[in-house]
């Protein structure tokens, strides 16, 4: 019997109010196994702050530490090992909710695990309320 491998799921959270979470996105990470998320060279992750009270207490979590230079290497290096965490998860058939500020691919970190993780297991991608359609709704301007 082969074991059934994870999904990768990257997981928009909107423009940083819980309130704009889509329901699937709220859908899945309530029901995550295991999360994952960046955080800024050993700080707190706004993408988790974003999403906290949705997150099951049981959720094993992947916290890529992401440094933020000019050098483009350390940050590399940092998703290089977070991809090699969340394979190790999905190998052993758990699914895997990436959280992502606002939309994983306009201008997201997720191209980076995608990069590395899509020619090898299933990725599905929850887009989010991008900050341009909350900003004018915000401001009441069409």
């Amino acid at each position: 019997m082969t074991k059934e491998m994870g999904v990768l799921y990257g997981v928009g959270l909107g423009p940083g109010d819980p309130g704009l979470i889509t329901l699937r996105a709220a859908e899945l990470i309530k029901g995550a196994k295991v999360i994952a998320y960046p955080t800024l060279a050993g700080g707190d992750s706004f993408a988790r702050s974003i999403a906290a009270d949705l997150i099951p207490e049981t959720a094993r979590e992947i916290v890529m530490d992401v440094p933020m230079s000019v050098e483009r290497e350390p940050a590399q290096a940092a998703y290089d090992k977070g991809a090699e965490r969340i394979a190790a998860a999905l190998n052993d058939g758990f699914d895997v909710v990436c959280l992502c500020e606002g939309d994983p691919f306009f201008y997201g970190s997720f191209m980076y695990l995608f990069a590395r993780l899509s020619e090898q297991f299933k990725v599905e991608v929850v887009p989010g309320v991008t900050s341009l359609t909350a900003c004018a709704a915000r401001a009441a301007l069409p």
